[in-house]
């Protein structure tokens, strides 16, 4: 069976629209159609039942889930697998979040290398969402993200307590900078700061906007350990009675985790997060 079949029966189930799988595989509607015909044709059953309101599984389609997960897991950890580097035992394959990947993903994998060389490490940034599908298709052993979905087959783990909490520059107080920290964020922050729910200038990568209001001023949303360094030093001062939001980290990996590699790993992130790292360093150099 075309494994692609598999990956867009799965996208559906998910997002419960063809057109939606569609703009996201960037394909026609067209081909998803054919492409779940064709898979309907293969099993001799019906998997989706189509509405007004989108496509939800017939009992079948429900029964199929199970099997199509397998399939995509099983052939996306062959194709990165194989071939193993040469001399390599094993790879490990870790994500992290932009925000996340210096100093912890950074530290993380260094911790690796010295305590497991014979073993390959591959390291992915990208978006929690884009990272948590990659976990469910069996092409992430672990990742470090800030706002998980739990999902059946995943495991989600707090790993560190974060706040976002609202600074000033101290030279430089205005203006007033919005940094989208994701969608929980945006809507505990709308509706405890209505007056600054639109503002003429906003950031959606947090390491971008903590180096625009070091350079130029202004007050915003950040995290603790990102900014204590420049709390300390005086550069920035934390706003007096300003809501503060709960931002913690995750480790995010497969429920069925045996692979004695992988445990080791996850203990050694376990570790790491009770480091005094330079949180504010990493993020200001990414």
């Amino acid at each position: 069976m075309d494994i692609d079949l598999a990956r867009t029966f799965l996208d559906i189930m998910r997002s419960g629209s063809f057109i939606a799988t569609a703009e996201r595989l960037h394909i026609t509607q067209t081909a998803v159609t054919a492409r779940i015909h064709n898979l309907e044709n293969q099993l001799s059953c019906r998997l989706f039942v189509r509405n007004r309101g989108g496509a939800r599984l017939t009992p079948d389609g429900e029964r199929f889930v199970t099997y199509a997960s397998h399939l995509v897991q099983t052939w996306e950890a062959a194709r990165r697998d194989l071939p193993l580097p040469r001399g390599s035992a094993e790879l490990l394959t870790l994500g992290a979040e932009m925000s996340l990947c210096n100093p912890l993903m950074l530290a993380w994998v260094q911790r690796l290398h010295q305590v497991m060389p014979a073993h390959a490490v591959r390291s992915v940034v990208s978006s929690g969402d884009q990272l948590q599908q990659q976990l469910d298709l069996g092409v992430l052993d672990a990742a470090l993200v800030h706002q998980p979905e739990y999902w059946p087959n995943l495991q989600v783990e707090q790993l560190l307590e974060e706040k976002l909490i609202q600074v000033v520059q101290t030279h430089h107080p205005e203006p007033y900078m919005y940094v989208d920290w994701g969608p929980t964020f945006r809507q505990l922050h709308d509706n405890a700061l209505p007056e600054h729910s639109r503002t003429t200038l906003s950031f959606d990568l947090g390491p971008l906007a903590l180096q625009y209001l070091l350079a130029c001023g202004g007050r915003g949303y950040f995290r603790t350990r990102v900014v204590q360094r420049y709390l300390d030093e005086g550069i920035l001062k934390r706003v007096e009675l300003a809501p503060e939001f709960s931002y913690p980290i995750y480790l995010v990996y497969p429920r069925a985790a045996d692979n004695p590699a992988l445990r080791s790993a996850l203990q050694l992130v376990r570790e790491l997060a009770l480091d005094d790292f330079d949180w504010s360093r990493g993020a200001y150099e990414i």
